[in-house]
C-alpha cells in the first residue's frame, strides 16, 4: 500500500468576529479559499455550543445544545471534500465556568464569543468523505493509512 504524503501549503491565522456561527464561518473560509485538504485549530471561547455525538447502537448522530458560555479546551480537525464542497470536521473538548466538561463533533449553531483560528492547507493529494457502510460515519473513502489485517490474509 502506498501512503500519500502531504506538505504544508498556505496557512491562515486570524480572529473570528463575535456572534458568528463557528462551523459556518470555517466552511465559508475553506470554500472561498478552495482548500480541499487542510487542518484547523481553534482557540478561545463560545457564547453557545452545539455538538454532534454518535449513538453507536442506533448509528445515528444526536445533537447536544448548550446555551451558556464554554471555553475551548481543545478544538481541532480536518478539511476535506464532501459532495464536492470543502467541509471542516472538528472534534473538541469544552468546559463551562463550573468546570463541567463536554466533548463531541462541532455542529452548526455554535456561536463565537472570542475565537482565534489557525487554518493550514495541505497539498499533495485529495481526500473526500463518503458515508461508510460499516460505521454510518462520513469517513475518508480514499484516505486509508493502514490496511485491515483481516484483509491481508
Amino acid at each position: 500500500m502506498k501512503r500519500t504524503v502531504y506538505t504544508t501549503g498556505r496557512t491562515f491565522v486570524g480572529r473570528l468576529p463575535s456572534g458568528v456561527d463557528l462551523l459556518e464561518s470555517l466552511t465559508r473560509i475553506a470554500n472561498d479559499e478552495e482548500i480541499k485538504v487542510g487542518r484547523v485549530e481553534v482557540f478561545g471561547s463560545l457564547s453557545t455550543l452545539s455538538l454532534s455525538t454518535l449513538n453507536q447502537e442506533t448509528r445515528f448522530s444526536e445533537t447536544l445544545s448548550f446555551e451558556r458560555g464554554y471555553e475551548i479546551g481543545s478544538l481541532a480537525g480536518t478539511i476535506s471534500l464532501f459532495k464536492r464542497r470543502s467541509l471542516p470536521r472538528l472534534s473538541g473538548v469544552f468546559a463551562d465556568n463550573s468546570g463541567n466538561v463536554v466533548a463531541g463533533i462541532l455542529a452548526l449553531g455554535t456561536i463565537v464569543y472570542a475565537c482565534e483560528v489557525v487554518l493550514t492547507e495541505l497539498t499533495g493529494g485529495s481526500l473526500s468523505r463518503d458515508f461508510d457502510i460499516e460505521t454510518g460515519l462520513p469517513l475518508w473513502k480514499n484516505g486509508l493509512i493502514l490496511e485491515n489485517q483481516a484483509d491481508q490474509s
